[in-house]
């Protein structure tokens, strides 16, 4: 008993890590274009926001963008600690 538990705490240790590399290397522009559009808001279609600022950590994206009228922080996170969808909001 005392070894299948040492098991699952490994294995436990080993999918947190491979999920944590995962979420900071893997592909973002889908969430990039998300925080696009939460940065441009009610601006309409002909915005377009420019990111100055990327901060990529496991548990989520931070970016800074720049718009015609405003900057301003979008913090995306996943829907669970370091899985599921992305959501974007201002911060």
């Amino acid at each position: 008993m005392k070894r299948a538990g040492q098991f699952l705490i490994f294995f436990l240790c080993v999918a947190f890590s491979v999920a944590a590399v995962v979420n900071v290397m893997a592909d973002n522009a889908e969430v990039e274009r998300m925080a696009a559009a939460v940065a441009c808001g009610e601006q309409g279609p002909s915005c377009r926001a420019q990111m100055t600022r990327l901060e990529r950590t496991p548990f989520g994206q931070t970016f800074e963008m720049v718009t015609a009228k405003r900057t301003v922080d979008v913090v995306c996170r996943r829907a669970y600690v370091m899985a599921g969808d992305y959501a974007c909001k201002l911060r």
